[in-house]
């Protein structure tokens, strides 16, 4: 459960399972993906599973990933086959997950069908967890009620008891704590299995309780929009809002709305504010430390590091059909720590690709320029004047490109940027490294290496735009 107080760094992560429009095209494993605004959400680890359950059938949907004052990250999950059980797991550092067990928590209720979208909050004043699930009771799923449990070591469980039941068929609730308030936000579905009595389509509406543990009353007048589910919230200290995140299931997107008090919400945002992983499906989004996310991103976003100070150019790659540094590519970003001698003439000091899709970084006559292409339409951005007060001194030079959005940075300061005409580079062929041109380069000059003067080391390319609070966070290391 998030609280208003939960974060003060604004560095997110969140986990998701994946599948496209009405549940097709599954990849029911965890995923991550990471945010500075908690609204553009990247994939990390090239939107691929970064752990898979063995429980049951393997298949982890509906992830719920909190830390506990233990200090240890706690995972809930819907399990395969139906039935009593949820799925759990911990992790010290969200990269190892161990304790993998079955927890059968409807185990004591007769008829249980199914056990759905766990989550957990906990309760400082019982020093336990209270821990949150869907199931129905009978032939079928048309029985759903929220029940709950309490646990202190997620080994020893109390009797399960009824959390919330509003008369009518829900799934998916979610829990926030604002101004000394606990709020729910939960799928009503009704209309799924009682269509004549309950015309409304499927969506997502508040309740409100002064305890944790209910109970709970409806907040009229505030609801997401139809057909829409696994509604998740988040608190953004920068913002001073809370974000309502929830899944349009069949149409394979998400939605989000804004608050201030939770009472008062936005409409939904314009889908040119927000980004989200491609097929990104029921997801939990949650607070993490800077040091959190930087271990994250070296673990599942870092493609390649070249460490050792060089003072020639080096190739990384050579002329061929596929393959690192020659895959097509949305996102990407460089960083390098550089030495110069001097700053005349043009100094190549990162060459991916050619002329036609192709990524660089040079000096030119001391100020940085960027430049990216794809199918020969290019975008070249120069930023300031690159300085070196002392001869011994090292400045970092990174670049990140985000679908089109071109952004240079010295010593973690915005340099420039620039917008191109493409999101995707396409697919190149051509050799490529740093320190140097390894044939034709993306700003379409060719011959001779136009080789760097001076030394460069610490060279990390990465599969994100990495955001300005990470390049700065890189350029203090």
């Amino acid at each position: 459960m998030l609280t208003s107080s939960s974060n003060h760094q604004n560095a997110f992560l969140m986990g998701y399972f994946r599948s496209g429009p009405g549940q097709s095209h599954k990849a029911e494993q965890l995923h991550y993906a990471y945010s500075r605004d908690g609204l553009h959400w990247y994939e990390l680890n090239g939107n691929r599973p970064v752990w898979t359950s063995s429980l049951g059938q393997g298949i982890l949907r509906d992830p719920f990933i909190s830390k506990g004052p233990d200090g240890k990250w706690h995972l809930v999950f819907t399990i395969r086959p139906r039935g009593p059980a949820i799925g759990y797991a911990a992790s010290d550092d969200l990269i190892h997950w161990t304790e993998e067990k079955a927890l059968p928590v409807m185990k004591e209720i007769p008829d249980t069908v199914n056990s759905w979208a766990p989550e957990f909050a906990y309760d400082p004043v019982r020093n336990d967890f209270l821990v949150y699930w869907a199931s129905s009771t009978g032939k079928d799923l048309s029985n759903s009620k929220h029940y709950c449990a309490r646990t202190k070591d997620w080994t020893t469980f109390s009797q399960t008891d009824l959390f919330y039941d509003p008369g009518f068929q829900t799934i998916d609730a979610s829990l926030a704590e604002h101004d000394g308030k606990y709020y729910m936000a939960i799928k009503d579905e009704s209309h799924v299995y009682e269509p004549l009595k309950y015309p409304h389509p499927p969506m997502n509406f508040l309740a409100v309780s002064d305890e944790l543990a209910g109970p709970y009353e409806i907040l009229p007048g505030v609801q997401t929009p139809d057909y829409t589910e696994g509604p998740e919230f988040l608190w953004v200290d920068s913002k001073r809002k809370w974000l309502l995140y929830y899944d349009y299931w069949a149409y394979g997107k998400f939605g989000v709305m804004e608050s201030a008090d939770m009472i008062h919400w936005s409409g939904e945002l314009d889908e040119k504010r927000i980004r989200f992983p491609y097929r990104a499906r029921h997801a939990t989004m949650f607070p993490v430390s800077h040091q959190e996310l930087q271990r994250l991103l070296e673990q599942y976003a870092l493609l390649a590091q070249y460490r050792t100070p060089t003072y020639a150019p080096v190739r990384v790659a050579a002329e061929e059909a596929d393959g690192f540094f020659h895959e097509a590519f949305s996102m990407r970003s460089v960083i390098m720590d550089i030495k110069m001698q001097s700053a005349a003439g043009i100094q190549v000091l990162f060459d991916e690709g050619d002329s036609v899709n192709g990524l660089a970084l040079r000096l030119r006559d001391g100020y940085l320029e960027g430049a990216v292409c794809s199918n020969g339409h290019r975008c070249i951005v120069t930023g300031e004047l690159v300085q070196q007060t002392d001869p011994a001194e090292w400045i970092q030079i990174a670049a990140a490109y985000e679908e089109g959005k071109l952004c240079l940075y010295v010593d973690g300061r915005l340099s420039g940027e620039g917008s191109a005409s493409f999101a995707l580079v396409r697919a190149h062929d051509s050799a490529g490294g740093y320190g140097g041109r390894f044939g034709t380069d993306a700003f379409g000059d060719h011959g001779g290496k136009a080789a760097f003067d001076g030394a460069i080391k610490n060279v990390r390319i990465y599969s994100v735009p990495l955001q300005q609070e990470d390049v700065s966070l890189a350029a203090q290391a």
